[in-house]
Protein backbone atom coordinates (compact mmCIF):
# COMPACT_ATOMS: atom_id res chain seq x y z
CA UNK A 1 0.00 0.00 0.00
CA UNK A 2 1.52 3.49 -1.10
CA UNK A 3 1.30 6.85 1.10
CA UNK A 4 -1.58 8.69 -0.59
CA UNK A 5 -0.69 13.01 -1.32
CA UNK A 6 -4.06 13.70 -0.05
CA UNK A 7 -4.08 11.90 2.56
CA UNK A 8 -5.64 14.16 6.08
CA UNK A 9 -3.30 14.12 8.95
CA UNK A 10 -4.48 11.70 11.43
CA UNK A 11 -4.51 14.77 14.12
CA UNK A 12 -7.15 15.54 11.97
CA UNK A 13 -9.50 12.96 11.84
CA UNK A 14 -12.66 12.90 13.63
CA UNK A 15 -14.01 10.09 16.23
CA UNK A 16 -17.10 8.78 14.82
CA UNK A 17 -17.04 10.07 11.26
CA UNK A 18 -17.32 8.09 8.10
CA UNK A 19 -14.07 8.62 6.07
CA UNK A 20 -13.88 7.68 2.08
CA UNK A 21 -10.51 6.06 2.36
CA UNK A 22 -7.00 3.98 0.34
CA UNK A 23 -6.57 1.30 1.80
CA UNK A 24 -5.43 -2.38 1.19
CA UNK A 25 -9.34 -3.53 2.11
CA UNK A 26 -11.79 -0.67 2.41
CA UNK A 27 -13.06 2.02 0.48
CA UNK A 28 -15.20 3.76 3.64
CA UNK A 29 -14.56 3.65 7.25
CA UNK A 30 -15.62 5.00 11.02
CA UNK A 31 -12.81 6.57 12.49
CA UNK A 32 -12.26 5.40 15.60
CA UNK A 33 -9.87 7.51 17.66
CA UNK A 34 -8.72 4.95 20.37
CA UNK A 35 -6.69 3.18 17.63
CA UNK A 36 -6.41 5.44 15.02
CA UNK A 37 -8.22 3.07 13.13
CA UNK A 38 -10.89 3.03 10.58
CA UNK A 39 -13.68 0.69 10.44
CA UNK A 40 -15.39 -0.79 7.47
CA UNK A 41 -16.57 -3.79 5.31
CA UNK A 42 -14.01 -6.49 4.45
CA UNK A 43 -14.48 -9.00 2.09
CA UNK A 44 -11.95 -11.79 1.86
CA UNK A 45 -13.86 -14.94 -0.27
CA UNK A 46 -17.11 -14.92 0.18
CA UNK A 47 -17.37 -13.88 3.98
CA UNK A 48 -18.19 -9.63 4.25
CA UNK A 49 -17.29 -8.95 7.67
CA UNK A 50 -15.98 -5.14 9.89
CA UNK A 51 -12.43 -4.99 9.75
CA UNK A 52 -10.24 -2.30 11.19
CA UNK A 53 -7.38 -0.69 9.05
CA UNK A 54 -4.70 2.22 10.44
CA UNK A 55 -4.18 5.36 9.89
CA UNK A 56 -1.00 5.56 8.01
CA UNK A 57 0.36 8.10 10.09
CA UNK A 58 0.55 5.05 12.90
CA UNK A 59 3.35 3.63 10.77
CA UNK A 60 4.63 0.25 9.54
CA UNK A 61 3.30 -2.10 9.71
CA UNK A 62 -0.29 -1.71 10.42
CA UNK A 63 -0.59 1.95 9.05
CA UNK A 64 -2.01 1.46 5.56
CA UNK A 65 -5.52 3.50 5.20
CA UNK A 66 -4.93 7.14 4.14
CA UNK A 67 -8.69 8.72 4.86
CA UNK A 68 -9.39 11.25 2.00
CA UNK A 69 -13.07 12.70 2.66
CA UNK A 70 -14.80 13.07 5.44
CA UNK A 71 -18.28 11.83 4.78
CA UNK A 72 -20.85 12.58 7.52
CA UNK A 73 -20.55 11.82 11.02
CA UNK A 74 -22.26 7.85 12.14
CA UNK A 75 -24.68 7.87 14.92
CA UNK A 76 -23.55 4.36 15.67
CA UNK A 77 -21.35 4.62 19.11
CA UNK A 78 -20.57 1.08 19.24
CA UNK A 79 -17.24 1.17 16.82
CA UNK A 80 -15.96 -2.20 17.83
CA UNK A 81 -15.59 -4.62 15.10
CA UNK A 82 -15.80 -8.90 14.74
CA UNK A 83 -13.51 -10.83 13.09
CA UNK A 84 -14.20 -14.16 11.41
CA UNK A 85 -13.16 -17.10 13.87
CA UNK A 86 -12.84 -20.07 11.24
CA UNK A 87 -12.69 -19.98 7.60
CA UNK A 88 -16.23 -20.62 5.97
CA UNK A 89 -18.32 -19.43 9.31
CA UNK A 90 -19.44 -16.96 9.27
CA UNK A 91 -18.69 -13.93 11.92
CA UNK A 92 -20.90 -12.35 14.17
CA UNK A 93 -21.31 -8.82 13.55
CA UNK A 94 -21.52 -5.79 14.71
CA UNK A 95 -25.12 -5.37 12.82
CA UNK A 96 -26.16 -1.98 13.18
CA UNK A 97 -22.92 -0.60 11.97
CA UNK A 98 -22.29 -2.72 9.28
CA UNK A 99 -25.68 -2.12 8.04
CA UNK A 100 -25.25 1.68 8.65
CA UNK A 101 -21.80 1.44 6.72
CA UNK A 102 -23.54 -0.54 3.66
CA UNK A 103 -26.61 1.63 3.33
CA UNK A 104 -23.81 5.23 2.86
CA UNK A 105 -21.90 3.09 0.50
CA UNK A 106 -25.46 3.02 -1.58
CA UNK A 107 -26.12 6.52 -1.14
CA UNK A 108 -22.37 7.20 -2.10
CA UNK A 109 -22.42 4.95 -4.93
CA UNK A 110 -19.50 3.04 -4.10
CA UNK A 111 -18.78 -0.46 -2.80
CA UNK A 112 -17.24 0.14 1.15
CA UNK A 113 -14.90 -2.81 0.46
CA UNK A 114 -11.74 -2.67 -1.84
CA UNK A 115 -11.95 -5.82 -4.27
Amino acid sequence: MRDHPDRIPMEQCQHGWLYRIYSRNLNLGVYRESDHGFVGIRRKFTLRYLFAEFHWDTGEPYGTANPLEAICECPISSLDEYHPSAPNVYPEQNQELFDWIEQQAQLLGVTPESC
